[in-house]
């Protein structure tokens, strides 16, 4: 699973779960998660983990809308909405809506009027410059009216941490941290921030997402090859869209598009809320049912999540991103999402392949072979609701050539798929998945976000649960086999960065 469960050893976490459970040896079917369930009247469906003595709340909101919901040829929306959704509302962020409104809707039509501007065969430089000018003047008009940032200057001024959001292929996430006497205040903020949204200053922040786009992707050669093996690994799934977005779609963006993608998307009967710390579940739903329960559902039927199934892949293949950075390179097989039992046996693998001095690729490739300088894996990518990939990266060392490196990796995988792993592996494997399983539930904000993610993505928070109970199932047959059927070179995808000749 890519957000919710991730396998890296945290040990120490063994011994801190206890104290805060109440357990001796915690167990995936007999861990105590009190959670409380309540689905409001509106359908938004609250999670409730009460953590008494704890002085502070964190609150989770998770919409099931990411980067795959993006319609086409308007990639990066999705992002560009969490964006939008910190700008405030009718009432936070502004010194006059009434007067700001007007303005709102003249940029649009300048918006308008550039995109089909840039759009004729021969555009006009000297209109598009007019534009520009005209843009400008209203921007300028408009910043008079606005209170920047007032949303998250409450919060703040209110004792409030880690305001944040993010947006994957599958989610997007908004979270908080509060003094658990904060509770009213947030659902008041967000019953109005869910029913009131201005998008406003959405011309000049799609730029701002457009310098993060060049910062985390064309000027990095991490994200340039990431971008380049997802857009060749998949044909047909959605996730060969990057989360951000292409920049030619970016750049033509209109407020007026999210908007209407907002309307049809943020439906509070899609929602969860995961709410954890040292609150009661007996005092603060009757609140959330008041505030976030009167958040009107659009009328408009929900956004139609049945995108194009990912086509079976016949052959190899190959993808190069130029990029003047050390060498660096991604391999990729396509294989099921969580929850299939499946998707839990290659998490395991990858645990075995490549975490710890230990792993398999690790002690060969980097300490024993030194044809590698890093290595690791992972599954779940690049999102979690769909079918995905089972990740290799590594930095081939000094020296050394991608093909040797990517066959070396063959080699380590055929002898798994001949043998299996040894128990000592699996069970390393096991001990890593369940310290870190317990490490994640010690911090508020994480254990929120875990249970409103395995809510929003699986369809059921106990997933989280379950897990454990799926990784302690597994054999070292299961590893074979499902290495056998997936890990095969017609099925995988090998990106590399490439120096541009000169």
């Amino acid at each position: 699973m890519k957000f919710p469960v991730k396998i890296f050893v945290a040990v120490f976490a063994l011994f801190l779960v206890p104290a805060l459970w109440g357990q001796d040896q915690p167990s995936s079917s007999d861990f105590n998660l009190p959670v409380v369930e309540k689905v409001l009247k509106n359908g938004l469906r609250v999670l409730v983990v009460e953590r008494p003595g704890v002085p502070v709340v964190s609150f989770s909101f998770m919409m099931p809308v990411g980067a795959q919901d993006a319609p086409k040829g308007k990639t990066g929306l999705p992002h560009m909405l969490e964006h939008m959704m910190f700008k405030g509302t009718e009432t936070i962020g502004t010194l006059d809506y009434k007067k700001e409104k007007p303005i709102l809707e003249a940029q649009d039509k300048v918006a308008a009027e550039v995109n089909e501007e840039k759009a004729k065969l021969a555009p006009s430089m000297d209109r598009l410059k007019e534009l520009a000018k005209e843009m400008k003047d209203l921007e300028d008009e408009h910043h008079k009216l606005v209170v920047k940032d007032e949303l998250s200057a409450i919060y703040t001024k209110n004792g409030g941490q880690s305001l944040n959001a993010w947006t994957s292929q599958d989610v997007t996430n908004y979270h908080i941290t509060l003094p658990a006497n904060k509770v009213l205040l947030y659902a008041t903020i967000e019953k109005d921030r869910l029913t009131h949204p201005v998008f406003r200053e959405f011309y000049s922040e799609r730029n701002v997402v457009a310098q993060e786009r060049r910062w985390r992707t064309e000027s990095s050669p991490e994200g340039a090859l990431e971008e380049a093996l997802e857009a060749t690994a998949f044909q047909g799934s959605p996730y060969k869209d990057p989360t951000i977005g292409w920049m030619t779609d970016i750049m033509k963006l209109m407020r007026t598009d999210a908007m209407d993608f907002y309307h049809q998307t943020y439906r509070p009967d899609r929602g969860v809320l995961a709410v954890v710390g040292g609150i009661k579940a007996s005092e603060i739903l009757p609140v959330l049912e008041r505030t976030l329960g009167t958040v009107p559902n659009p009328k408009m039927p929900p956004l139609k999540q049945d995108w194009t199934q990912e086509p079976p892949q016949k052959g190899a293949k190959t993808t190069a991103a130029l990029f003047d950075a050390d060498p660096l390179a991604m391999m990729a097989w396509h294989v099921p999402n969580f929850p299939h039992k499946e998707s839990v046996v290659l998490d395991v693998l990858s645990t075995i392949l490549t975490s710890g001095n230990t792993s398999r690729l690790v002690r060969d490739l980097i300490y024993k072979d030194k044809i590698v300088t890093s290595i690791s894996a992972n599954t779940g990518y690049p999102g979690d609701l769909d079918p995905n990939l089972f990740v290799m990266q590594f930095t081939p060392a000094a020296k050394q050539t991608y093909d040797g490196v990517v066959a070396a990796i063959e080699d380590e995988i055929q002898a798994i798929q001949k043998n299996g792993v040894t128990s000592g592996e699996l069970d390393r494997a096991r001990r890593a998945a369940e310290s870190s399983f317990l490490w994640e539930k010690t911090s508020t904000s994480g254990l929120a976000q875990d249970l409103a993610y395995n809510q929003a993505v699986h369809g059921d928070w106990r997933y989280m649960v379950k897990y454990l109970d799926m990784v302690r199932s597994i054999t070292s047959k299961d590893i074979q086999d499902v290495a056998s059927k997936y890990l095969v070179t017609e099925n995988r995808t090998v990106a590399t960065l490439e120096r541009q000749s000169k």
